[in-house]
């Protein structure tokens, strides 16, 4: 049997400082006594070069575009167009203001970004349930909207002044929440791959300084998530914020 104190187990720091436009990552690899924490020890399962280095990668993408996904659902929402004088929307939503926003413009847009970060049990409580209450911040909404004509009416002909459109809409109930925003913003990640297809993380809000102990990292400020392998790409099975 190998003795433990020559065996290390390899945990990856990924310290990713995530912004909208870039995400910038340096990578900073430590070593941690497999006495600690080793999920193989009575597996069997062993922790390849290749598999550490797809997780790492997935680890980094996946927290990157979580990040987007808290934007949207959490931290900021997409830009509405108010209603006239100012009244509520009778149907509960706000149609998204899309003249500068080429990437969001129906709900489906929203939820393949979704489905591409998270399992479809964690998606579809983003989608439909995020509050835990029943609240779902986007939903395409029927309104109606001046019609457009490719040729001139003829002689006679009664044409419309509006049609009814689907946009994408954001509810009224939704309210920016900006708390975390800046941790996330500057995170580190650890993470350990489990098996083959799992992969455990701690993701440090507000990121690890170098030096630091980590036994010392405010635990209220530590994050644990999972990450899942279906078919050939990971998945996050829980969104937290």
């Amino acid at each position: 049997m190998q003795n433990k104190s020559q065996a290390p187990l390899i945990a990856t720091i990924i310290v990713a400082f995530l912004a909208l436009a870039a995400v910038i990552a340096l990578i900073v690899v430590l070593t941690v006594p497999r006495e600690q924490n080793d999920p193989s020890e009575n597996s069997g399962f062993v922790v390849t070069k290749e598999l550490e280095q797809e997780c790492q990668y997935a680890a980094h993408d996946l927290v990157s575009q979580s990040y987007e996904i808290m934007r949207l659902f959490v931290f900021e929402g997409l830009t509405h167009i108010d209603e006239p004088y100012g009244n509520e929307p009778e149907d509960g939503y706000y149609t998204v203001y899309t003249e500068n926003n080429n990437r969001y413009t129906t709900i489906e847009d929203i939820e393949s970004l979704v489905k591409s970060v998270y399992t479809d049990k964690a998606a579809e409580k983003i989608m439909h349930n995020i509050d835990g209450n029943g609240l779902e911040v986007y939903k395409n909404r029927k309104v109606l909207v001046e019609a457009e004509y490719d040729s001139e009416p003829e002689s006679g002909e009664s044409r419309p002044m509006y049609v009814e459109a689907e946009v994408l809409g954001i509810s009224a109930k939704f309210i920016p929440n900006l708390s975390k925003r800046e941790l996330w913003a500057d995170c580190s990640i650890m993470f350990i791959p489990t098996s083959e297809t799992s992969c455990e993380m701690k993701v440090y809000l507000g990121g690890i300084e170098e030096g630091m102990d980590l036994s010392e990292f405010d635990e209220s400020l530590i994050v644990e998530l999972e990450m899942i392998k279906t078919g050939d790409n990971w998945r996050l099975t829980e969104f937290v914020c």
